[in-house]
């Protein structure tokens, strides 16, 4: 079974995509804010993180760069959810090689989830 930590601060989408990684048989950790996420990625042990980058508190940028220059959270994949492409030419020089545009379809969460872990 895979840890995920879900970074999405709208209550709904990290409920709906905390259920469906769940059912897809991996544990999920919600976090509802980038400070919380960085916390928890020092103190606790995840497979993958699935990052919303407009977050309230700090932008999910900062928790990329601050992966990217821990080398024990390097390995991390991180699939980006936004609804901003731009997103995108700021994070893939940091490692990010998965991205998906919201509305993200749950099948497309499922199979980009399931292809960062078995990398």
């Amino acid at each position: 079974m895979s840890r995920i930590l879900v970074v999405e601060d709208d209550f709904d989408l990290r409920f709906l995509y905390a259920n469906v990684l769940t059912r897809e048989g991996h544990e999920v950790v919600g976090s509802p804010s980038t400070l919380d996420a960085m916390l928890r990625l020092t103190n606790e042990d995840f497979d993958a993180i699935v990052l919303d980058m407009n977050m309230p508190d700090v932008p999910g940028l900062k928790v990329v760069e601050f992966m990217h220059d821990d080398v024990r959270l390097r390995k991390i994949p991180i699939i980006i959810v936004s609804a901003n492409e731009h997103w995108r030419e700021k994070t893939y020089p940091l490692g990010v090689r998965h991205f998906l545009v919201k509305p993200v379809p749950m099948r497309e969460l499922q199979r980009v989830v399931k292809d960062a872990l078995n990398r």
